[in-house]
């Protein structure tokens, strides 16, 4: 892999970053789930389609791009490596991208029981930003955690416990828990930074309010 990754010198360039996740938080200010149990995909292709049509995406050189998936590295393999839920490009080459996974928090069904999403937020979104699946040669991506009771504040507190309770297997470094990002001052972004072998990662995270 790390012989792999010399090929691919170019990151998505970090000035943009905080552009992507603005207009994220733009668009999810008006992104609602039709029923208290919508699947993440059909919130996601909403969004989507309001992100399109902002003139950071609708003009470009950034690109917005739904479910893509993600190249295996391996040149003969039969799989992709994955599928992110939505992908930015930067005009530099297909492996050169922002990615961004999103997942359901806070989801209340008929019976009353209240299902926080905490797991698979970490174990099927993060998790696969540490193991290189989603952004094997990138430095930097998104979770997206879509608060189905609105409560960002709890949702927020909800990840940082499983956050800090994971912390060996998802290789944190210091401060080993969710921290307030300084990418965007004014709004509410967090992050975490994880020790992968061959680089350090960045995960920013944005709770929405559906």
């Amino acid at each position: 892999m790390e012989d792999e990754a010399k090929a691919y010198k170019r990151l998505f360039p970090s000035g943009h970053i905080p552009t992507v996740l603005a207009c994220i938080i733009e668009a999810g200010r008006i992104l609602r789930k039709n029923t208290e149990t919508d699947r993440e995909d059909w919130i996601t292709r909403r969004l989507y389609l309001r992100l399109v049509r902002l003139p950071t995406f609708r003009d470009g050189p950034l690109g917005i791009h739904l479910k893509p998936e993600i190249v295996n590295p391996k040149f003969d393999a039969d799989t992709p490596s994955g599928e992110i839920d939505l992908l930015v490009s930067c005009g530099h080459g297909y492996e050169v991208y922002f990615p961004l996974e999103a997942k359901r928090l806070r989801v209340t069904y008929a019976n009353g029981r209240l299902e926080t999403g905490s797991d698979k937020y970490i174990k099927e979104g993060m998790m696969r930003f540490v193991t290189g699946q989603y952004a094997p040669f990138m430095e930097a991506g998104a979770m997206l955690g879509y608060v189905y009771d609105g409560n960002t504040v709890e949702a927020r507190t909800d990840i940082d416990r499983f956050v800090q309770s994971h912390a060996v297997t998802l290789r944190l470094l210091t401060p080993e828990k969710l921290s307030r990002s300084q990418i965007l001052k004014d709004m509410p972004v967090d992050e975490t930074l994880h020790s992968l072998e061959t680089r350090i990662f960045t995960i920013y995270h944005v709770f929405l309010a559906v």
